[in-house]
């Protein structure tokens, strides 16, 4: 057996952790304790996420394998089965996070949305992220890109807003599932402020996703994104999302319980705060090059008082003749002495 040499073994060793947390964590859960809104939903639940946690510790340990071993490491790491299994992997690391962290029926989350136990939930998201490392790695490894260079070198900012295209999305689908499970009743039986507030995380949320796609797309397509539109677009955003966070995330709100829409809603706003540092940086840097190319524009046009006038230059060409004359005499006056 041989070291590993590939740097996505830590990767994969990390999410074997954080996969067996997570299955130790689903398999301690009582399908018939009262913070489980539905006992026949949680059971199903349970017996789902426990099936896909093992298909992903088999998954997983396969790579670990492969990954250890000559042999394998030449056949399958970096090929297309490597590719196949990361793919299966993501998805099943998305719909454990869906059965875990759902609002109202999720595994790891309360009636009202919070979160009880935090090993099932937090290790789901971070499993969820391993996996997408390791997808970025092998693209890295196997077809020379690196995500995150390319991602940067469209802009400072693009990474951000990319970011913030897919914590919209969350905010945008929980508060939306809140609504569907609270409020879809009579207008006199809703509670509120609950639902207008739920309302509120789903105008957010949605605004959100559209800006941010319409930035990320031009950014994607033209290489940059006008620095005004860009501006204003964070300037509307950041109002709502203030908004947002005073009234969603507030005590009568559908994102008060520590759950996905208290986390990415809070999320969503640093990352606005982050935007709006690097467009600040864009503007500084932008500011100096301008400035660097006025003064080195000043240093080299030259300006009416280095042009000679026609009697300076008459005058120096009648110097210049008389030396030469000068010069020829005295060269004449020796040779007439030898």
């Amino acid at each position: 057996m041989m070291r590993p040499t590939t740097s996505r073994f830590k990767l994969w060793a990390f999410y074997l952790a954080f996969t067996v947390i997570q299955l130790l964590a689903i398999m301690q859960v009582e399908t018939d304790a009262e913070e489980n809104i539905d006992d026949e939903s949680a059971k199903t639940d349970k017996k789902w996420g426990a099936a896909l946690s093992i298909l992903s510790l088999i998954g997983v340990s396969a790579m670990l394998f492969c990954h250890s071993h000559i042999r394998y490491r030449i056949t399958i790491i970096n090929s297309k089965y490597e590719l196949i299994t990361i793919g299966i992997l993501l998805l099943i690391s998305t719909i454990l996070v869906a059965i875990v962290s759902g609002p109202n029926r999720g595994l790891a989350v309360d009636k009202e949305g919070a979160v009880f136990i935090g090993n099932m939930y937090y290790f789901s998201w971070a499993s969820f992220f391993i996996m997408i490392m390791v997808l970025s790695s092998f693209v890295e490894t196997s077809f020379g890109i690196n995500v995150r260079q390319t991602m940067t070198s469209k802009s400072s900012s693009f990474t951000y807003w990319a970011a913030l295209l897919v914590s919209s999305m969350i905010v945008m689908g929980t508060a939306s599932d809140l609504y569907n499970k609270n409020c879809d009743v009579q207008n006199d039986e809703k509670p509120q402020p609950f639902c207008g507030r739920c309302v509120l995380g789903v105008t957010v949320g949605t605004l959100g996703v559209v800006v941010s796609l319409v930035i990320v797309v031009m950014k994607l397509m033209l290489g940059v994104a006008p620095f005004l539109v860009e501006v204003g677009c964070l300037l509307f955003l950041s109002v709502l999302s203030v908004i947002e966070i005073v009234y969603v995330t507030a005590a009568q709100g559908p994102g008060s319980p520590l759950g996905n829409l208290y986390y990415f809603s809070w999320i969503s706003f640093l990352l606005i705060l982050m935007v709006a540092k690097s467009c600040h940086e864009d503007y500084v840097e932008a500011q100096e090059i301008m400035e660097q190319q006025q003064s080195a524009a000043e240093r080299t046009v030259p300006t009416l008082a280095h042009v000679p006038s026609e009697e300076e230059t008459d005058s120096s060409n009648d110097a210049a003749t008389t030396k030469r004359g000068n010069t020829t005499s005295a060269d004449v006056d020796e040779d007439d002495i030898l």
